[in-house]
C-alpha cells in the first residue's frame, strides 16, 4: 500500500522562494549586441512533431523551452523563428558552441498533471503513461488536465515540512497558473483524502506524486515531494534540472552553417 505522504501546498511563501529563479528565466529574449568571438549562433530544424500539433505551435513551445534551458544556466540568449516554419535560430552571448549544444540538446523531464476519474484507462493514455496507469487506483482512470512542463517558468530546490526534507518548487506561466487554479479548486471540492481529491504528478511515465489537494492553488507555484523512497538534495537538484530543461515537442536537428 502506498504511504500517504503527498500533498499540494498553496502557501504564498512558495512564490517568493520560487521567484528567486524567475529572474534567471527572464534573461531570455534579450537583444544581443553585435556578434563577438564569444557569441554562438546555431540553427535547428524541428521534426517528428505530434500529429495533432501545428508546426507554428510546436515551434513556439520549442523556442520557449530552449530559452528557458539556456536561461537556467544563466546564459544571455535570444531564440528566434528561422526562415522556414520549422527552423529555430539560437543566439547565445559569451559561451562556447559545445556548451550551448549540450544545453539545447539535453533531454528534459516530461512533467504532466492528471486527475483521477471513474472508468477504465483507454489505449492512448496507457501508451503515454505505461501499463501501470490502470493499476494505481482500480476503477479510476487518469485524465490529462492540460498542465505540463512546457508551462513551467522555473524549478528550484525547496524544503518540505511533512515529511521534512528537500522538495522541488515549480512556478507556472500565466496559462499554467490559471489551469492549476481551476483544477485544484475542483479537486479541493471533493471529499478530502479520497481518490477524487487527488492529482497524479507524472515525471515521464512515472507516477512521482499522487497528491491529495488540500486547497485551491491560486499563486501558480507548487511543491513536489515523492510518494515513496528517500528523496535527497541531489535527487531534488536532478529533478529541478530536468524540469528546467523541459520537453520539446518533436526532435531537434542541428543544421550546418
Amino acid at each position: 500500500m502506498r504511504p500517504r505522504r503527498s500533498w499540494l501546498i498553496a502557501a504564498a511563501g512558495l512564490v517568493f522562494a520560487a521567484g528567486l529563479g524567475t529572474g534567471v528565466a527572464r534573461l531570455s529574449g534579450l537583444t544581443l549586441g553585435p556578434a563577438s568571438p564569444g557569441d554562438v549562433a546555431l540553427s535547428y530544424r524541428l521534426t517528428d512533431l505530434p500529429e495533432s500539433m501545428p508546426v507554428s505551435q510546436a515551434r513556439d513551445i520549442a523556442m520557449r523551452v530552449i530559452a528557458r534551458r539556456l536561461a537556467s544556466h544563466r546564459l544571455f540568449n535570444r531564440v528566434d523563428p528561422g526562415a522556414a516554419a520549422d527552423v529555430i535560430e539560437v543566439h547565445v552571448a559569451h559561451a562556447t558552441s559545445a556548451q550551448v549544444t549540450a544545453i539545447v540538446e539535453a533531454n528534459g523531464v516530461n512533467f504532466t498533471i492528471w486527475k483521477w476519474l471513474p472508468g477504465q484507462v483507454d489505449e492512448a493514455t496507457q501508451n503515454r503513461l505505461g501499463t501501470l496507469a490502470g493499476q494505481y487506483h482500480p476503477g479510476y482512470r487518469p485524465v490529462f488536465t492540460g498542465i505540463d512542463g512546457t508551462m513551467i517558468i522555473h524549478a528550484t530546490i525547496g524544503r518540505a515540512t511533512r515529511p521534512p526534507g528537500p522538495g522541488v518548487i515549480i512556478t507556472f506561466d500565466p496559462d499554467g497558473a490559471e489551469l492549476l487554479d481551476l483544477v485544484t479548486r475542483d479537486r479541493a471540492a471533493q471529499t478530502f483524502d479520497t481518490v477524487d481529491s487527488k492529482l497524479g504528478l507524472f515525471t515521464d511515465s512515472r507516477l512521482f506524486e499522487d497528491a491529495v489537494v488540500s486547497g485551491e492553488i491560486t499563486k501558480g507555484a507548487m511543491l513536489l515531494v515523492p510518494d515513496v523512497g528517500i528523496f535527497t538534495s541531489s535527487d531534488a537538484q536532478r529533478l529541478a534540472d530536468g524540469l528546467n530543461a523541459g520537453t520539446i515537442p518533436g526532435k531537434l536537428t542541428r543544421l550546418g552553417h
